[in-house]
């Protein structure tokens, strides 16, 4: 998860014949290959991989590459979440119902960082066979009280779904953009509340469904390359989903209604402890066979497809090693046992394992497990958490072991 480790600010072309086409229900090519296409799963079954650039966009691609030629079968990486942007909002006194939709800012911005870092690892991976690799960057932003989110929640429909709006276009003008990471913490549906319509508004622009003017895919999010519009994802943990809450109901409704989301279950940070609390082997190892069984469960309850994301490098809570600035908020506390570290592979394979247990890699509905990360450092509130990047054994652990989906069938639900 990028914001609360990594809270980086970086400073359609569609032919009217195929919105007319796709408007009328009609294939972009022969009804066969219209059926091929419709029978892959999506979005998209992959392994993944979080990268964060900090020096120059694609600082990472030969460390995937590397990965990826000693990765067994059905443990290589295919999509890599590569930090796009983020979402502001300057709303007075941070009171989202006192916003206008000049408040609300998305920077994925041509031109910008975001599009350049997409396109290194699009022009590295994808370019030569699209269909084999997918670019799926991160928009994150913070909506706690010491966010650039504030507000948010507190949106109308209206706004919210404006917002959605400008996302959509400037995602969807990038033709290397398969999906988004969504990483807008804390992930909050509980209520029909400001994130409830931004997520499902994007889930209608990104499928091409918009109702404006003009009437069908103002966006251009569907197109010849992505005849089924663009994907997305959002990052939090199975308590969102839990059987019988509205938020449960609420995250059924933004990720299925237009087919084309899924929930990134964290099988990190898995603890509720203050950050900089070293989650102990035995407490991670149990917490991390919950968060896993649950997600697996009440997944398939919802009809709802997901994946999980695998501690390779630090976290705040499970790490090698945490050092605290000058200006830390907090401080960096032992486990139970006085331990203040552990070999970032033990974590690993706790959550390996947990995956395993819980059935997930036979479920039509999982999508395949993410690395964390590809990064050269991870932080919060001045406190510093090593190892960054994932280091040499962990990622070679992962190589025979990262849990990719073993059912290559499409998931069948309600909608």
């Amino acid at each position: 998860m990028a914001s609360p480790h990594r809270p980086i600010r970086p400073s359609r072309a569609l032919a009217l014949g195929a919105v007319a086409a796709l408007a009328a229900g009609m294939s972009l090519s022969t009804p066969a290959a219209a059926s091929a296409e419709h029978s892959k799963p999506f979005p998209p079954k992959a392994n993944s991989a979080w990268v964060y650039d900090t020096a120059q966009p694609g600082t990472w691609i030969d460390a995937i590459r590397s990965y990826n030629a000693r990765a067994g079968a059905g443990h290589a990486l295919h999509q890599v979440y590569s930090y796009g942007a983020d979402m502001e909002m300057y709303c007075p006194d941070n009171d989202g119902r006192r916003c206008t939709a000049g408040d609300l800012y998305s920077t994925y911005t041509a031109g910008g960082g975001g599009p350049a870092r997409t396109a290194a690892y699009y022009d590295a991976f994808a370019a030569a066979d699209p269909d084999a690799f997918t670019i799926s960057p991160i928009i994150d932003g913070r909506t706690d009280a010491r966010g650039y989110l504030q507000g948010f929640n507190e949106l109308s429909p209206s706004l919210a779904a404006g917002f959605a709006g400008k996302v959509a276009a400037q995602v969807c003008a990038d033709p290397h953009v398969a999906g988004i990471q969504f990483d807008l913490e804390p992930f909050d549906v509980t209520t029909k509340n400001g994130q409830y319509y931004f997520y499902l508004q994007l889930a209608k622009n990104f499928a091409g469904q918009h109702a404006g003017d003009p009437a069908h895919d103002p966006y251009g999010c569907v197109d010849a390359a992505h005849p089924r519009g663009r994907f997305y994802s959002v990052f939090t943990f199975a308590e969102a989903i839990r059987p019988g809450s509205e938020s449960a109901a609420n995250v059924r409704d933004i990720l299925t209604t237009y087919g084309n989301g899924y929930l990134m279950d964290s099988l990190y940070d898995l603890s509720k402890a203050p950050a900089g609390t070293l989650n102990g082997l035995a407490d991670y190892t149990s917490a991390a066979r919950q968060e896993a069984g649950n997600t697996t469960r009440w997944a398939n309850r919802l009809h709802i497809r997901y994946g999980f994301g695998i501690p390779a490098s630090a976290s705040a809570h499970e790490f090698t090693a945490c050092s605290a600035g000058p200006d830390a908020v907090g401080e960096c506390l032992p486990d139970a046992t006085g331990a203040t570290g552990y070999p970032m592979v033990s974590y690993s394979r706790a959550a390996v394992a947990a995956i395993n247990a819980s059935g997930a890699v036979h479920d039509p509905r999982y999508i395949g497990s993410a690395v964390w990360d590809f990064g050269d450092h991870v932080s919060w509130d001045g406190l510093d958490f090593s190892p960054a990047p994932a280091p040499a054994d962990a990622l070679d652990y992962l190589a025979t072991s990262l849990p990719g989906s073993q059912n290559p069938g499409v998931a069948h639900g309600p909608h």
